[in-house]
């Protein structure tokens, strides 16, 4: 028997295109895992998710942490490994809740919970892994 189909819910697109736009302001080819949360935090802080960083501090943190380059990007990008692989924890984790629609608040919590964002992320949001899952845990 094949597993449902997992799709992701309209806040979920706009985090993924804050991702490729974080990337794009910052002339960064690469869509990273960093980039998939820090998009899911603009989406999250934009409707007023309590205890969650303010969308510009999440955008300082991605260009302290993952810097930027200077050359205008001309092509387009592409999510790299640890991207796909925190966009996979989320469907594994949304499938683990008996749903099959990933949301914003779920794409970052499988994102920080996955294990692939560096801890400089954290540092530079002036968090910890562990807080921020806790914060992106509680019921918005």
């Amino acid at each position: 028997m094949s597993e449902p189909e997992v799709d992701l819910s309209p806040d979920a697109q706009r985090a993924l295109r804050e991702a490729q736009n974080l990337c794009w302001r910052a002339n960064v080819a690469i869509v990273a895992a960093e980039h998939v949360l820090a998009g899911a935090l603009v989406v999250l802080a934009g409707e007023g998710g309590p205890g969650l960083p303010p969308a510009e501090a999440v955008a300082g943190a991605m260009v302290t942490s993952q810097g930027s380059g200077s050359t205008t990007l001309s092509d387009t990008m592409m999510f790299g490994s640890s991207a796909r692989d925190a966009i996979s924890a989320a469907a594994v984790l949304v499938r683990a809740e008996g749903r099959s629609t990933i949301d914003a608040r779920l794409l970052a919590r499988a994102t920080v919970a996955s294990g692939e964002v560096s801890p400089g992320f954290y540092a530079s949001l002036g968090t910890s892994q562990a807080e921020l899952l806790a914060v992106l845990t509680v019921p918005a």
